[in-house]
């Protein structure tokens, strides 16, 4: 069993490294483009609500955000009811990037799927929701299960998969 945690790390580790690669022109990272995405869903979010929802430390999310700020994609807006908390925007920058970011998400899931069947990548999509439901359900947030950032992407069907026969 824990081979195969150890095998979806390193899937993630791989995952950042394409998006950060193909996105390496625009100065941002492959976890940015996770935050960008998740900003686009729930404009407004609060860094606390955004590093809790990505399971991320809140000083890792705030060098991240310093970051995409400087770098003109996204504006933080003191919160009316409480100044203390800042609301995340982005910027039209930002938005103009994001065609791209699902690009190279869809991208990455054509490379992943290569190979596989429409039954073996429902199947694999059941099991990883069922091991990422109960994740949620161990840490005490099932909240999170409806608010996942950013929303799940479909496989690519198998026509538009390269078949390698298998």
């Amino acid at each position: 069993m824990e081979k195969h945690i150890g095998d979806f790390m390193r899937i993630v580790r791989c995952t950042n490294y394409f998006r950060t690669q193909k996105m390496a022109d625009s100065g941002i990272t492959g976890i940015q483009c996770t935050y960008l995405l998740c900003i686009n869903r729930t404009p407004g979010i609060s860094q606390e609500q955004l590093a809790s929802q990505l399971y991320k430390d809140k000083s890792v999310i705030a060098r991240h955000l310093a970051s995409l700020e400087s770098n003109g994609y996204i504006h933080r807006e003191p919160d009316p009811k409480d100044r203390r908390v800042q609301k995340l925007y982005l910027t039209a920058k930002a938005e103009e990037l994001l065609p791209r970011i699902r690009e190279v998400f869809h991208e990455w899931n054509q490379v992943l799927y290569d190979g596989f069947s429409d039954e073996e990548i429902l199947l694999l999509s059941s099991m990883l929701r069922r091991l990422y439901s109960n994740a949620e359900l161990a840490l005490g947030h099932p909240e999170h299960l409806a608010e996942r950032c950013p929303a799940p992407e479909q496989a690519p069907p198998a026509a538009s998969r390269k078949e390698t026969g298998t």
